[in-house]
Parts: structure tokens; sequence; C-alpha cells
């Protein structure tokens, strides 16, 4: 095909200001003694590299005749159906290729480092067509997911896919493979030193015509010292374009030398073709290994194994070539070059891919997959798959977060102005408060703004923890899956745990500790009493007026489902009248009698509440305030005749009421539920108005007590909301994952709606330095997360991901579910019953500030929270036990342990005095996947310890329950380290695909969590 371009237009296109391209920079250009273009089979040895500045505008990239955009352009490459690719062999480092289809010439180009080369590939990537569209799918996606509606017309989707043709027509998804090849070495030769080698393989693919060089694809863990070895890392093809039956593979096996410095050297390799593979026996294929030096030497056989295979081989297509007749001759155009594996005819695990998951689809995205097969034999094999995905919530509860916030600000402000008219000192006090909490409303608008406009990866990276503008932003949060597929039946079995880095304010830093430390202080004893930077009475102030907005908010729920029933009842009506969705076919006389019930404990815990001496005190300083402003005559000011007192005898009164009608049901009766209804409505009122009453006490004493210590108190409570945001993104995340494992099980189902959902968090903190600072936010974090309660409400069409709302003292997450699946769940939870959750938190700190901390340090805090919460767990136990015994909504898997046994070794870990005691660690983890619960590892970043974690939690469940070897369960737990989703977590946040420790650390760690050599090294964390 023939372009005409004018050349003094592109000249001027290419010396344009900066701000209209894409990207620039130097890179290296291999030049031909004919020209730009290298043949790669072809070239000479004198072809050279020359420094070019080279600049990317839309798809095309200029290349000048000098190293700086000063020099002249000199020349442009059209970026449109080409391939960009890495390539080894090359003299020059960090070298890539551009290639393009029916042309045997590639460019090759060089860049100063690593990070650049990466960098421009990517540019390249995203300026051709293909890149666009992939640009243009994933929008499309992020859209669908918050509005509920696609942005594109029908026209538009069908224009795009015919632009795009069948390349653009196949749909796939990293979890679903349309080929996967397993690799197994025999017969290797010994080392030089007469042991046995330590070898890994390394595969490399081709497709010709459109690709003339090897691209490397993907490599397997290294097998320590075996002339047999068998590799457990599977080699996935997840792109039907990728292969195709003329695809050529190639396997390098390399001899491992020093693997902490990367030392190696090849042994051999062979060649072959998919074809080759796909027509063996069993598709299997066997080839002995050839030496690049000594064809003779014998050197073993390497075999390929390919699984899963299309049985429709028809779509295992060949490539084809035709000639074009009006591009004139020599010209060779691709008629089925993108012709290959159709998404069809995948592997098994399609239907459970996360994309396809109702719950889970439009709230994680992005997955980054690996698997491994124990070797057996076929019929036993055991199939792993991690998945690894990004969280959309990440960057979206935040906002809802900081909404909620500013609206409680604004109230108690309002609420400070209802005092009225005050002394001129109080007036003062007032307004520096008041302005106090304006600055941090000034702050929330600022952080919303920005996360409303924020674009780019859905988690924030480990290096971006100090960000003043994310800092409400969970750090690293993502899912990680692990998929079992078991044999004969090919069963499979799912295991989910949120990754999120601790719960903490790393831009306020940790001079005067954490939130714990702020507000309490724990002895060596362990007790706890008020911390010295934190005045009792201010401490005292702030949990009762948490303490009072919940248990109102309550009082005011259930109230309105009780008076929601009776006027349903009494209109003799099927509509549903209330915002719960209650309708009379629903609600029982049983949920009534409940409720009513609910209502009375309810309502004399909130008066138990308002009998505090510190409001007596309160009121009566109130009222002395107001008599000696408006300079009447001398008031009583106790309680026996305050309007608190009065308002509690009232409300004494109706609930003696209730409780006999409570007592006596009949709903049948018109007359019964008239007078409940006329109760309630009057304990309601007393309610609002004894609140409202003690609400300004409670206002006046804070003006009083609290004016001195202002700042403190608004950069304690703007601490607190960071640690809370990041805190309910994480939960919410958790209860999507658990969701959507758990829907068609009506046990778990019952459970949450009885007793709640138990949420598990896992901390690898030390108790040393700035750790500690983060361990007591992280602490307050946790406990804030009882104020949480989800609730299952009916999926609209403009809006399909969860509304926050409440206090903070009381938040309720709405869940939208599709109408039908919502129609399987239990009456209560459709009627929008509240799902509360269990937060418990254990903490084992294991790198070597905890040992410092052991020696020198304090580990009270670590021991007291572990301590603290088994007390919880236990008592969640106690409340499980009396429910249905378990079972899932898959086959049950069998235990090695009754839960009752493995809640009594916890209690005795949790009580031993052992150091770095990660045995608490593994046991509270197995208690809550027991019970049904959700699980959460973390660390400072959730990057490097969070993976020793979850990659050992993974093999220990592949142990116990699927009976891993010891032998192939620490083969196992280096290959998930070394080659699984969790190294590629660090690439994501670190742009290196090293675990940010030194030998020094390693040593400080337990065994078992100690990653393997050459995967980890001095980066930054």
């Amino acid at each position: 095909m023939r372009m005409r371009f004018n050349s003094r237009e592109l000249s001027q296109l290419a010396i344009q200001p900066p701000k209209h391209f894409t990207k620039e920079g130097s890179l290296f250009i291999k030049e031909a003694s004919s020209g730009l273009m290298n043949d790669f089979f072809g070239r000479k040895k004198s072809d050279s590299y020359s420094e070019r500045w080279c600049r990317l505008r839309s798809n095309l990239m200029f290349y000048f005749k000098g190293k700086d955009m000063l020099s002249e352009p000199s020349g442009v490459i059209m970026l449109e159906k080409c391939t960009v690719m890495e390539v080894e062999g090359e003299t020059q480092p960090f070298t890539f290729v551009i290639a393009f289809p029916g042309d045997e010439k590639v460019q090759f180009l060089a860049a100063h480092t690593a990070e650049q080369r990466d960098e421009w590939m990517s540019a390249i990537q995203q300026a051709t067509y293909e890149g666009l569209r992939a640009q243009l799918i994933y929008l499309r996606t992020v859209l669908i997911s918050k509005t509920g509606h696609d942005p594109m017309s029908e026209d538009q989707i069908k224009q795009v896919d015919s632009v795009s043709g069948a390349e653009g027509a196949s749909e796939y998804h990293p979890e679903e493979p349309v080929l996967e090849m397993s690799i197994a070495c025999s017969n290797l030769p010994d080392s030089q030193d007469g042991r046995p080698p330590t070898t890994f393989v390394s595969v490399s693919i081709m497709t010709p015509p459109q690709h003339s060089s090897w691209m490397r694809y993907s490599q397997t863990e290294i097998v320590q010292e075996s002339n047999n070895p068998r590799f457990l890392t599977i080699v996935s093809f997840t792109n039907p374009r990728d292969i195709t039956m003329i695809t050529r593979f190639k396997a390098t096996v390399y001899a491992v030398k020093d693997r902490a410095k990367g030392k190696m050297v090849a042994l051999g390799q062979v060649v072959c073709t998919l074809r080759e593979i796909v027509t063996s026996a069993d598709n299997r294929i066997k080839l002995r290994l050839v030496s690049s030096t000594n064809f003779e030497r014998s050197l073993g056989t390497l075999t390929l194994l390919l699984w899963e295979i299309p049985p429709q081989r028809q779509h295992l297509t060949e490539q084809t070539q035709s000639y074009d007749m009006e591009s004139g001759p020599g010209i060779k155009r691709s008629n089925a070059s993108r012709q290959g594996f159709q998404p069809q005819a995948t592997v098994k695990q399609r239907s459970h891919s996360i994309n396809r998951n109702p719950f889970l689809k439009k709230i994680f995205v992005n997955a980054i997959t690996k698997s491994y097969r124990r070797p057996a034999s076929d019929d036993e094999a055991l199939v792993v798959q991690e998945i690894m995905t990004e969280c959309m919530l990440s960057f979206y509860v935040p906002q809802q977060m900081l909404k909620l916030y500013i609206e409680e600000e604004k109230q108690k402000n309002i609420q400070l102005c209802r005092l009225g008219e005050m002394d001129q000192k109080y007036e003062t006090m007032r307004k520096e408060i008041m302005d106090e909490r304006i600055i941090n409303m000034d702050q929330y608008l600022e952080a919303i703004a920005f996360l409303k406009d924020y674009k780019g990866l859905q988690f924030k990276k480990s290096v971006n923890k100090a960000d003043k503008a994310t800092e409400f932003v969970a750090l690293n949060l993502h899912l990680q899956r692990m998929r079992v597929t078991k044999p004969p039946k090919r069963t499979e079995y799912m295991y989910d745990f949120i990754t999120i880095g601790a719960f903490t304010a790393h831009t306020l830093k940790f001079k005067s500790g954490g939130l714990r430390r702020m507000l309490y202080e724990t002895s060596r004893d362990g007790v706890t009493r008020s911390s010295p930077m934190m005045p009792v009475v201010l401490l005292e102030i702030e949990t009762l007026e948490r303490n009072l907005k919940s248990l109102k908010t309550k009082v005011e729920w259930y109230a309105t489902q009780i008076k929601s029933f009776m006027n349903t009842q009494m209109a003799e009506s099927q509509q549903d009248i209330s915002k719960n969705y209650i309708t009379v076919s629903q609600v029982t006389d049983s949920d009534l009698v409940s409720n009513l019930f609910s209502l009375l404990t309810k309502v004399v815990e909130l008066i138990s509440l308002c009998e505090n001496p510190l409001l007596s005190e309160a009121a009566a300083s109130l009222l002395n305030e107001e008599t000696s402003t408006q300079d009447t005559k001398q008031c009583d000011a106790t309680m026996n005749s305050s309007l608190v007192n009065k308002l509690m005898e009232d409300t004494r009164d109706e609930l003696i009421k209730l409780n006999k009608l409570a007592q006596s049901t009949s709903p049948e009766e018109q007359g019964w539920q008239t007078d409940v209804h006329h109760t309630v409505n009057c304990i309601a009122d007393y309610i609002e108005q004894l609140y409202q009453h003690v609400s300004n006490c409670l206002a006046f004493i804070l003006i009083r007590e609290g004016h001195e210590h202002r700042s403190m108190l608004a950069t304690l409570q703007y601490r607190r909301d960071i640690v809370l945001s990041q805190a309910i993104t994480g939960a919410i995340a958790g209860f999507y994952t658990k969701l959507s494992t758990h829907s068609t099980d009506q046990k778990f189902l019952q459970q949450i709606s009885k007793i709640g959902l138990l949420l598990q968090f896992e901390s690898l903190l030390s108790t040393y330095s700035d750790e500690m600072g983060m361990l007591e936010d992280m602490v307050v974090g946790v406990e804030d997360l009882n104020n949480v309660r989800f609730r299952l409400v009916p999926a609209s069409e403009s809006e399909s991901m969860p509304v926050i709302s409440g206090t903070r003292s009381h938040i309720v997450v709405d869940i939208p579910i599709g109408q039908i699946v919502l129609s399987r769940f239990p009456q209560e939870l459709q009627r929008g019953h509240h799902i509360k959750i269990l937060p418990v938190l254990f903490s084992i700190g294991i790198n070597e500030q905890q040992t410092l901390a052991e020696k020198f340090g304090d580990t009270a805090l670590q021991e007291q929270i572990n301590r603290d919460n088994l007390v919880l767990i236990r008592g969640y136990w106690e409340q499980f036990t009396k429910l249905s015994q378990r079972r899932s909504a898959t086959v049950e898997v069998p235990r090695t342990d009754s839960l009752e046994v493995v809640v009594t070794r916890l209690q005795e870990a949790v009580h031993n005095k052992k150091p770095k005691n990660v045995d608490i660690l593994q046991l509270a983890a197995e208690v809550c996947r027991q019970m049904n619960g959700v699980r959460f590892t973390s660390c400072k970043s959730a990057k490097d310890r969070t993976s020793m974690g979850v990659t050992l939690e993974q093999c220990m469940i592949l142990q116990q329950q699927f009976g891993l070897d010891a032998r192939t369960f620490g083969h196992l737990l280096d290959t998930m380290r070394s080659e699984g989703t969790r190294r590629t977590n660090t690439m994501k946040n670190l742009g290196i695909k090293k675990y940010a420790f030194n030998s020094f650390q390693i040593m400080s760690f337990p065994k078992l969590y100690r990653p393997p050599d050459g995967t980890y090294g001095k980066t930054q964390t």
C-alpha cells in the first residue's frame, strides 16, 4: 500500500511545541547500511545504534538527526497495525522493536533505562488505533460501572467492531486462558561441581510473518538442584490473538549459578510449533535439548504438555497468506493472521471469572493471573490459579465518606448556633471552635475535587502514601483470589483475601503517635486510661456523643419499621410504603414483636446514657448560663427540675405501655394497632426532644472544656476521618467478595442476618518507631467499623455502586443487588435489615523492628490487641455455634481440625509469650475461614510483608485441605513469591519486581516469611 504525504508539512508538525506531543526524548535507533529499517534475519554486523531525539504525536513517531530537539527532523514512522516487543541478544541494552505484519523488516530501538523502555513501549502501543480502542473500551467500562448506562450507542459499538475486524470481535480475559502449558525436564547434566543443576525455563514465541523475532513471553520458577525438574508454573495464553497453529515456541533451559546476583548460563533449548504439540499423542511432546555450541552433547530432554485444549479443533486455524493484486508484486498481506483460539473455546474456569460475576465485575478491574500445576498424574493434577485485581472503590468510597464528614460538621456547627445568645467569653470560644471545623471542611472539599477528577490506576501506589491529595484513599488495595481446581470432577474452590495498606494517616506523621495513643494509653499491666494529651472530660464527651447518635439512629429505624407496618395494616394495602421496602406480605407478627422489643431495648439504653453525671453537670451549667444572660430570677439548676429529667420520666411511662402491648400481641385488633402506633409516636417524639436537649448540653460543655484544645480536637478528628475512610473502603470491598461466593448459600445469608459478618484483619506491623503509630491508628480504624452497617437494596439503572449515608457513629452502606438475585435472599434482608459487622484485629510484627521492640522496646500494645480481639472472636464463635452447621455454596471441603479445636489453640497461642508468634495469625485466619468471615492482610504498604503473609496462607490452605505434601509446599511457596501475582504487585507499585527487603531484615523474619533469593533488594518502600 502506498501513502502520499507532504514532507514540508510533516517537518513543521515535528517541531511544534511540546504540549502537542504525547512523549519525547532520546532513543538509540539501529540503522542499516541501506536505510533505517533492519532485516532481522539478514542484518549486517556493521549495523550500529545512533542516539536520536524522538517525538510521539498521535500515531506518528518523528526522529531527528541529532540527540536533542534542536536538530532537524529526519524522518517519521507511522505506528499503525504494528507490534511492539522486547528483544533478546542485542548488544545495546534495553532494546525493543517495532514490527509490521507482512514486512520482514523491523525497527530496532533502545532506551537509556528499563523504565524508559517500558514507558516508550506503552506509549507506542497506545498510539495505534488498537491502543486507542483499548482505552475506549476501558473508559466505557468505567462509565457503565459508575452510571449503569452504556455511553455508546449500538451503531457506535458496531462501527468500532467493524473497523477492528476479527481482532476486536474476540473478547478475552486474563482469568480465562485459551491455552495452558506445563514444562518438565529430564536427565539434565550435573554442573561442574558434580551437583545437580539449579534451573528454570524461559519461553519465547514468534508468529510469522508479523513477528520476525522472538518475543520473551513467560518463564518458570527456579527449581533447586534437580536433574529432573518438574516446574509448577503454568505458561498461560489468555489472548487468542497471540497464538496460531504456526506459532513457534522456543524454550531455553538456564542453569542458575548465583540466584542472588542473577548469574546464569544457557544449557540448551528446543524449538517447535503449536501444530507439532497438538498433533502429538495426548498433546505432549518430548524434545531433545540442543546446545548452541555443541550439537552432539547430550543435555537431556524437555517435555511440553498442553491441556484443556478446545475440542473444536477447527478453531485452531492456520495462518494463510494471500497476495493483494492491487498493491503490486512483493507486498504480502495477511488474510487470517489474527485467527486463532476463539473465546468460546476456552477452559472451564471461564464461568467463574470475576468479570462475569454480577457482584464483582463492576467493582474489581485489571486482573492479573498466574497458574500452577501440582506434579501428578493427569487425573490427579491440582491446578491453582492466583488472581489479583484492582478495586474501583479505592477512589469512589472516599468521596462519599468526605461528603458524610462535611454534612456532619455542618450539623455540629448548627448545633452550636442553636445555643442562642451567650456571654461574650463563650461567644468567642464558640466562633473559634466553629472556625476549626470550617478549616477541616475546606480540606474535605479540596480532597473531593481532586478525587472526582482523578483518572488513572484504580489503586494508590505505595510510593504515594504521603501524598496529601489522596490521603483518604486506602493504600495498595487489591483483591487476591486463589482458585483451586480439584480432580477428578474439576470442582472449583475460591479463597479471597483483601490486601490493603495499614489504615493510617501518613501525611500527619507520628510524632505524637497514632490515634490510640492520642485517645488512650495502655500501661504494661494492660490497664487502659485516658491519654495525657486528651483530657478525660473531652474523651467522655466524644464517647457519649457517638453513643447517643448511634442509639438515636437505631431508635428511629425501629420506630419507622413499626409505624410502617401499622400504617400498612390499618390501610389493608399491599403497597410498598416504606423506604425499606416493607409490605404486608413480607412482614410477619414475629417481625413486629422483634422490632417492638428491639425498640424497647434501645430506648432503655439511650435513657441510661442520659443519666450520665456528665450530662447532669452540663445541664446545670447550661441553665446557669441561660439565666445569667437573661438576667432573670435564680433557678434551681438540678437534673430533677430540668427538662431532661421530665422527658425521661415521660418516656419511661410510654415504655411501660409499649411493653404491655408487646406482651399481648394482637395485630388483628384495630384498637391494639392504634395504641401501638400512638405509643411509638410518643416515644419517638420524646426521644427527639430528649436528644436535642442533651445535644445542647454536650455542645455547651464542649465549648467550655474543649476551647483550649480546639486545634488538637480538629486534628484528631481529621486523622480519625482519614483512617475510617481507608478502613471502610476495605470493608466494603470485602463484603462484595463474600457475597460473590456465598450469594446462594442460605445458611450464610441467615448467618449474616442474625449475627452479622466477621471481618478478620491481620496486621504485620511492628510495635517500634513509626510503625507503632501506624498500628495505633489501625486499631481505632478497625474499632470504628463497629459503627458500620450494610443494607441490601434493589439495584437501579442509575446507581450500581454502593451508597453511604448516616453519621460517623452510625454509617449505613447500601449495596445494590439485582432484583432477581435479591428475591432469593431471606425476607429480612430483602426488607432492608441492617447487616452488622464484627471487625477483629490480630497483629504480630515480623521484621527487624519487631526484634528491637521485643528486646528494647514495648510489645504491650500488640499483646493487648490480641487479647481484646480474642474475646471478640470467641463471642462471635459462641453465636455461630448456635446456628445451623456451616454448609458452603460449593461442595464441602473436609477440615483437619474442628472449629472448637482451632479456637482453643488460638486462645493458647494468644496467651503464649513466644516472640513473633505467627501461630496467632495462622489460627485466627483458619477460624475466620471456618466461620465464613472476610480475610484482610496488611502491613505498612500491603506490598512486601503482606505478600509473604498471603502466599503463606494460600500454601497452608493447599496443604491442610488439598493434601499438598511438605516438599511441594516449600517449592510452591517459593514459586508464588518469585513468579506469582504478588511479585507483580511490587512492579505495579515501584516499577521493579523486587520485594523491599535487605539481607539483615530477611534474617529477622520467621522462616516461612522469607522470600527466595533474587527476589528482594534495596528499593523504595
